[in-house]
């Protein structure tokens, strides 16, 4: 289980905030407040003009920045020189005397000139400031970083085996063999991240394969009682778009340290609340609602999803605690 932080998503998280800029605009928050000892400094309401937060008694407006991929060359430079523009035009506003840029990856020396030309007493805290930041306050920042746990290869061969052909398993365990790197997979249904080992010439429609069984997610189920059968549809996301079945990870771009989401899906179906027999047709008569009983149901299936998930952490950490 790894405790490296990474300041992008899907490892930051804020759990009250779904939308990443939120999410950085308060994780900032929260480590400033605790860098300066104190609950001083807030996150400003729109409009900003340029001052995402605020800092009274010492005069110190932040602006926040953040770049989801994680990646120093996808930092817009230009939208930062923008707020600072719009937090001088707004200084007779809060009179501010100090102002700081918070950015959650490396600025490189040609962005930061180009900042302080606009304005050149500028502050910049990236990446390095807040992992230290991190370090130093780890109990604080623990809800802040979803669990990463690796996957051991041997376990994962075993999830190729059980669910291919034995001819079509060797073939996937020896392009595992030839070509392996390892991916960060996340689902939507789980809290956790997992680093897994796969080989570029996997298939979109193998993974997703191999990760039904490894996570024993349920088949599509009937529950009676609700007269409603409920099942899951699973697609993998890279760079904000669903991978075809039959494309391999290495033709979408995937590569060593990618971010790739788990996405799955609730289908459902309300079965007929009636059925024939010879001649004869049997009415029923639900006491409660369509949308109730679909509720029921769904939850009833959301909690075997969880119970799969669960096992397949307590088998990982097993095998973790195993090895040491």
């Amino acid at each position: 289980m790894s405790t490296h932080y990474r300041l992008y998503p899907p490892f930051l998280c804020v759990p009250e905030k779904h939308n990443f800029p939120d999410v950085w605009e308060h994780f900032c928050c929260k480590l400033l407040n605790l860098q300066h000892g104190t609950s001083e400094i807030y996150v400003r309401n729109p409009p900003e003009q340029g001052i995402d937060l605020w800092y009274p008694s010492a005069r110190i407006a932040y602006q926040c920045k953040c770049v989801e991929s994680g990646k120093a060359g996808d930092f817009n430079v230009t939208k930062a020189i923008e707020s600072v523009i719009s937090a001088k035009a707004a200084r007779h506003v809060l009179g501010w005397e100090k102002y700081v840029l918070c950015v959650n990856v490396p600025v490189t020396g040609g962005a930061e000139k180009r900042l302080k030309e606009v304005l050149p007493d500028i502050d910049i805290m990236s990446e390095s400031v807040w992992l230290s930041l991190c370090e130093k306050h780890p109990l604080e920042v623990e809800r802040n970083f979803r669990k990463l746990l690796d996957v051991p290869q041997n376990r994962f061969v075993s999830a190729i085996s059980n669910t291919f052909s034995v001819r079509y398993t060797e073939e996937l365990r020896q392009q595992l063999e030839d070509s392996p790197f390892d991916i960060f997979l996340y689902s939507s249904r789980q809290d956790s991240v997992f680093r897994i080992p796969v080989a570029g010439s996997f298939t979109a429609g193998d993974v997703i394969n191999i990760l039904r069984n490894f996570f024993r997610l349920p088949k599509p189920a009937t529950f009676s009682d609700e007269n409603i059968q409920v099942s899951l549809n699973h697609s993998l996301v890279f760079d904000g778009k669903k991978v075809p079945l039959k494309k391999t990870l290495g033709e979408v771009g995937v590569v060593h340290g990618s971010v790739v989401t788990f996405w799955t899906q609730f289908a459902w179906k309300d079965l007929e609340d009636f059925r024939f027999d010879g001649d004869v047709i049997h009415y029923g008569v639900p006491t409660l609602s369509k949308e109730e009983r679909r509720d029921r149901a769904l939850a009833r299936y959301k909690r075997m999803i969880q119970e799969g998930f669960r096992e397949a952490e307590t088998d990982i950490i097993t095998d973790i605690s195993a090895e040491k």
